[in-house]
């Protein structure tokens, strides 16, 4: 399975638009915002652009644009880090696939599992956890996840987040000795 990334750009915010605003991606991602063009521009415009510690990338399965993934050190975000408890060598990821016709054929678990070994653990990174926090009753993720190697740690609270962030994490090293 051929999966790369590349830096989300301002020219794919119209596709981000679209992606954000399809149900079955809104249902779990991005669902307390309203994905208007302004809005999507306003949240993704400066992470782009450099101006907020988070790093934006699409999917691509040959070369075709299918997913959307970010990665941030969890304590570059004191409104999220405060809460989950973790150190500066951890990272925290977010995902979805946008293009339904990629949906359910374990394309999550395999893009996942690429960005942890070219990105958030590649060469030069000086991460050595990972967490990604999907909501209690997103089980299609959960199992997506545990098939990578994440496992549950914790359910928190986040101010001003609607649902509990059911935190999940995995280790460099386990996760570099389960892939090679």
């Amino acid at each position: 399975m051929n999966i790369t990334f590349r830096k989300l750009e301002l020219s794919d915010l119209p596709l981000m638009h679209r992606w954000l605003n399809k149900p079955y991606v809104h249902e779990w991602y991005d669902r307390d915002k309203q994905n208007t063009v302004e809005e999507i521009t306003k949240r993704y415009g400066p992470k782009i652009k450099g101006e907020k510690p988070t790093d934006c990338y699409l999917a691509l399965h040959d070369n075709v644009p299918f997913g959307y993934i970010q990665t941030y050190k969890v304590n570059d975000w004191p409104e999220f880090g405060d809460y989950v408890g973790y150190d500066d060598f951890t990272a925290s990821i977010d995902l979805f696939i946008g293009e339904e016709n990629f949906t359910g054929k374990g394309l999550g678990s395999i893009m996942l599992k690429t960005f942890l070994k070219t990105i958030v653990f590649g060469e030069g990174s000086n991460i050595e956890t990972c967490i990604i926090g999907p909501e209690p009753n997103n089980k299609r993720a959960i199992r997506a996840y545990e098939k990578v190697g994440f496992r549950y740690v914790k359910t928190v609270q986040i101010p001003n987040e609607e649902q509990p962030t059911y935190i999940m994490e995995i280790q460099k090293t386990r996760f570099l000795n389960s892939t090679s």
